[in-house]
Order: structure tokens, then C-alpha cells, then sequence
């Protein structure tokens, strides 16, 4: 097995393919990108692109022929295409990997070896999930000697019209359960897939869309993913380790809005003056705080997933609840600075993409309710044993912030839906034991360590509301009460996560930015202005020293998240064709 390049070697050959999204001259450009969305297409040259790269490839084990290895890498993939396109990042990739996963981890050897041969030669594969479709009552499986015999339809689903593989779950129609089903298209019948029209569906625009119809069809032998009767326990732990790749995907899309924004504000004319006004700086910095803050849970949730399975269901509902809404939210914020635009230029147009593109983005009103429903029964557990000084800190949660370190294969097998206690959140609970043994505060010391303690001081809150609750009892779900310390629990879980980028991860990033604590401290100042607690307003010192930054990555060609990476095939500063030589920023908060 030849040695595989590190992750970052990856991320930057597949940015030299894409190229620089500002120069018009290439392909996939913002003004590319645009152009085809305006026509209601996928960019040209797009799919091509991500095939020379061998995208695929990275969806299929290293023991099978491709170069999966861990999420991390695969969610830093996607999150490159979706600055660019989403729709290109979900219909070529992520439409794939959840029942990739699911083979992967509930196959039998030969349906492993048959779906990595699918995958590494450029097919694509669709999960539909049991959910029935509007006015219909999904997929049904009846038992009998011969096997299942499958009648029903799916819902609409990314790319059922060009898979060529499914993995479908069917609810027995005897009660008995449902299984998880692995159906070649070859194998099945001839007027099963059907195309479902783009246009009536705008959270799926641009993408082949479609749904399987089954009428009495008998299921062929070898089908069957895991155990028959037992497919939702695996649908379930397959999720678990998908969706927290959506937000890392959404980071890319919020990323390239933020810095179509500093576009048109740098543009000069009228738009130009934009990032002269105040509000418009103080936007733009707590837009780029809210993109790190997404960015460090999403991270430690990824990670958690290889090293903490079996707490990390806590934090994949919270990333996939939280960190798609602060994004939408602080994205959508910017607007206004857009006001004096033309709004036929390409900035502007690339914005209102991307922030449609949020919008369309998983997980929707239903998938984060759903998130939030995930988390309401295990809060009286994790008060009772957890949250508290002993509970948090230690070697295996300082791994989750190392941002570049490789990880142990994936074990669906020690995933758990629910979560006997939550380390990461309990750092908060010892704040100041946190704060001592991390990178020093200098002049920020005093607003941090004061925003910790009211942190620290809402988790302490929560814990003794938390306590009063049923311990594991569904029926709290019915309690609007319930969802407000849910969602309370996320942002306390964020606010955790960003003290551990600081204090385990930053002197790892590679990125002097970041260990200086302007961003720590106004993370912390925005989590506590989202909680209602005092004190959270951000200094002026910070707010220049954070939009400083972000115009200097922005004239670098460099992503605004924690890894800061060169976008496409330029030298960062350099002269980009179809634009304006860039006045050099104000150099401040170190360079990337």
C-alpha cells in the first residue's frame, strides 16, 4: 500500500485544480460559478475537475483501494468545493458518503469490495432513508420464505437518477423492524427510478433529483446491509459520522460570502467606502468570529468521532444544530453592507448565492429540531455525572483540537446514541485551571477570564435546572423548556470548544493569528451575547484587529477558517487577472 500525502498536501493539490476563485479566467471562479447558477446549472468543468482530482477516491478505505483514512480530511475536501459551489460539493461528494458509510461499516466483504469498485471508478450512490414521502407511506418490506418483497416509494432523494447503487431502508410490514438494503441499479427493475423536476424542490436546485418506486419487487439474495430487522441502528450510527461533515461543508459556503463582502467593500466607488463605516467593520469581525466558532466545534466533533465515539453524538447534534446557524444567522447579517452595490457585480451576486446556499443546506427547521430532540433526554444524565472540574480536561480531550494530527480508523461499533458523560463541555467547569496552563492573555487577560466565569457560571445554571429533569425520558421532548436548555447546552458546548483551540490547538494551526487572543476573546463575548449574559460587548482594539486580519487573508487568497489555506494556484499577493491591483492591508493580529 503506497503511503498516502498528509491531508494538507491534499486540500492543496485539489485547490491548485480548482484555482483562485477570483480570477475570472478560470472555470470554477465566483464569476463562473455565478454564471452557471444564474442559468440554473452546475458549473462547467466542475465534475470533470473533481474527477482528475480523484475526489471519489477519498470516499473508499485505503484497505480497498482509496484513500479514506479519516474525516477530517474528507470534510476539509468538500468544505474547498462548497467555496466554490455547494451544490457541486453535495451532488458529486457528500450524496455518497452516507451510504458509503453504511457499506463500510455493515457490508460484508464482498458488498464492500462491489461498492469501493463503484465509487473509485466515478459512480455515485444514494441513501434513502425511511421517511415516506409526502402523501405516500415510504418503502415496505414483507417478509416471507423467499425473502423480502419490496412495495412503496422513497422521497425525493440527491442524485437517484444517476446512482448506480442504493442503499434503501424498509420498514417490515409485519411490524418486525426494518432493514437496510444494498441494491445495485442493475438489479433492479426498469421503471423503479424515476427523475423528479429541480424546480419543485429549491432546496435541491441544480441537482439530479429523484425518487424509487417499487411495486411488489422481490428482493434478491445478498442484499441485506448489517442484520436484517436492525437497519435504523445503523442508519442511525452512519448519520452520526455524516452530518457533522454539513456544517464543516457550510463553513466553505459562509467563508466565500464573507469574502465577496470584503470584495465589494474594498472595490472602491461608492461601494468602497463600505468598510470605512463602523457598523459594516464590526459586522464583518463578528461574522469572521462566528465562522471560527462554528469552525472550532465542528472540529472536535469530527475528531470526536474517531477518538470519543461513544460520547460524540452529543457533539455531532450540537455542531449540526448550532454551527449551520450561526453561519446562516451572521452571514445574513452582512446584507446590509452590500447596500451601495451594484447589484449585477459579481461580489454581490456571489454573496446572495452563498447565503441561498446556507439556506438550502441540511439541516433545515426539521433536521435541527431534530438535533435539539437528540440532546433534551441526555441532559438530566450528563448534570448528574458530569459538567464538573474532574469531569473535563486530560489527554484524550486535549487530542480533539489538534488540528493536523492523523486519527484512529473509524468504529461505528462504539458509537452510542447516548452519551454517559460529556468532557468537553466540563472544561468549563474549571476555567481557571484551563486558562493558567494556556498561551498567555497579556491585555486580554482580564476580558476572558471574566467572560469564563460567566460562561462557567450559565453551565453550573444549567446543571441544576438540568438535574430537576426525568433522567432518559422522551416526554420531555413535548416541552418547549426542553429545547431552550438544549440550545443553551450548544453554545456552552461551542464556548468549550473555542477555549480548547486556544489552549491545545493553537500553537499547532501554523497560523500566528490565532495565538493572539483577540478571536478568543470576542468568540467568547459574541457566545455570551447570544445567552443574554452581560459583558459581551467587543472592544474596538479587537474589531480592528479582526477585520485587519480578514482583509490581509483575503489579499493573500486564504480561507477565513482556522487553517487558513491558499485558495487555488496563486502566490498569495500576487496580482489576480480580472481584477484591480488590491490596496496592501493594514498588517495587524500577525500573519497567517
Amino acid at each position: 500500500m503506497m503511503r498516502l500525502p498528509p491531508t494538507e498536501d491534499r486540500v492543496a493539490a485539489l485547490e491548485r485544480l480548482l484555482g483562485d476563485p477570483r480570477d475570472r479566467t478560470k472555470p470554477l471562479s465566483n464569476a463562473a460559478v455565478l454564471a452557471a447558477d444564474r442559468r440554473g446549472e452546475l458549473p462547467l468543468g466542475g465534475e470533470p475537475t473533481l474527477a482528475s482530482y480523484g475526489l471519489h477516491e477519498e470516499f473508499v478505505p485505503r484497505e480497498l483501494g482509496g484513500r479514506l483514512t479519516g474525516l477530517d480530511a474528507v470534510a476539509r475536501l468538500l468544505r474547498a468545493v462548497c467555496r466554490r459551489d455547494s451544490a457541486l460539493g453535495r451532488g458529486y461528494g457528500a450524496a455518497s458518503l452516507l451510504p458509503a458509510l453504511c457499506g463500510w461499516h455493515y457490508g460484508n466483504e464482498e458488498q464492500r469490495r462491489a461498492l469501493a469498485a463503484i465509487l473509485r471508478e466515478g459512480g455515485r450512490l444514494t441513501a434513502a432513508p425511511r421517511e415516506a414521502p409526502t402523501g405516500g407511506a415510504g418503502v415496505r418490506a414483507t417478509p416471507g420464505p423467499d425473502g423480502l418483497t419490496l412495495d412503496g416509494r422513497t422521497s425525493a432523494r440527491l442524485n437517484i437518477p444517476r446512482a448506480d447503487a442504493y442503499v434503501v431502508l424498509a420498514q417490515h410490514t409485519d411490524g418486525s423492524g426494518d432493514t437496510l438494503l444494498l441494491l445495485p441499479r442493475e438489479v433492479l427493475p426498469t421503471d423503479c427510478v424515476r427523475e423528479v423536476p429541480g424546480q419543485d424542490l429549491p432546496a435541491m436546485r441544480r441537482l439530479s433529483v429523484g425518487e424509487l418506486h417499487f411495486d411488489g419487487w422481490p428482493v434478491p439474495p445478498g442484499r441485506v446491509l448489517g442484520t436484517a430487522g436492525q437497519g435504523s441502528a445503523a442508519v442511525v450510527r452512519a448519520q452520526q459520522m455524516a452530518r457533522p461533515l454539513v456544517p464543516a461543508m457550510a463553513i466553505g459556503s459562509a467563508d466565500t460570502a464573507l469574502r465577496s463582502v470584503v470584495c465589494v467593500a474594498l472595490g472602491g466607488g461608492e461601494a468602497g467606502q463600505a468598510l470605512s463605516s463602523r457598523y459594516a467593520q464590526e459586522v464583518i469581525a463578528s461574522a469572521f468570529v462566528d465562522l471560527l466558532i462554528a469552525d472550532c466545534l465542528t472540529l472536535a466533533t469530527i475528531r470526536s468521532l474517531h477518538l470519543l465515539p461513544d460520547r460524540s453524538s452529543l457533539w455531532s447534534a450540537a455542531s449540526t444544530y448550532l454551527g449551520h446557524r450561526l453561519l446562516q444567522q451572521s452571514t445574513g447579517d452582512l446584507l446590509p453592507v452590500l447596500a451601495h452595490a451594484r447589484h449585477d457585480g459579481v461580489g454581490y451576486g456571489t454573496f446572495r448565492k452563498h447565503l441561498i446556499d446556507l439556506a438550502e443546506l441540511p439541516p433545515g427547521p426539521t433536521g435541527a429540531a431534530a438535533a435539539l430532540s437528540s440532546l433534551v433526554p441526555q441532559l438530566a444524565t450528563l448534570a448528574r455525572r458530569s459538567w464538573t472540574p474532574r469531569a473535563g480536561g486530560g489527554a484524550e480531550v486535549a487530542e480533539l483540537f489538534h488540528l493536523h494530527d492523523a486519527l484512529p480508523p473509524l468504529d461505528a461499533e462504539r458509537l452510542k446514541v447516548a452519551a454517559a458523560d460529556d468532557p468537553l463541555t466540563s472544561l468549563l467547569a474549571d476555567p481557571e485551571a484551563l486558562l493558567d496552563a494556556a498561551p498567555a492573555l497579556g491585555p486580554h487577560a482580564e476580558a476572558v477570564r471574566a467572560r469564563t466565569a460567566a460562561l462557567s457560571g450559565q453551565l453550573r445554571e444549567l446543571a441544576a435546572e438540568c438535574r430537576e429533569l426525568p433522567e432518559r425520558d422522551p416526554s420531555v421532548l413535548a416541552n418547549p423548556r426542553g429545547y431552550a436548555l438544549a440550545e443553551r447546552y450548544t453554545l456552552l458546548a461551542a464556548a468549550a470548544a473555542c477555549l480548547g483551540v486556544w489552549r491545545h490547538g493553537v500553537t499547532r494551526t501554523g497560523c500566528p493569528f490565532l495565538t493572539e487572543p483577540a478571536w478568543l476573546t470576542a468568540a467568547l463575548g459574541r457566545i455570551c451575547l447570544r445567552l443574554g449574559l452581560p459583558g459581551a460587548e467587543p472592544g474596538g482594539e479587537d474589531t480592528d484587529a479582526l477585520v485587519a486580519h480578514v482583509v490581509a487573508r483575503y489579499h493573500q487568497g486564504r480561507s477565513l477558517d482556522l487553517y487558513g489555506t491558499v485558495l487555488g494556484d496563486v502566490t498569495p499577493n500576487a496580482e489576480v487577472p480580472g481584477q484591480p491591483p488590491a490596496p496592501q492591508p493594514q498588517q495587524a493580529g500577525g500573519r497567517v
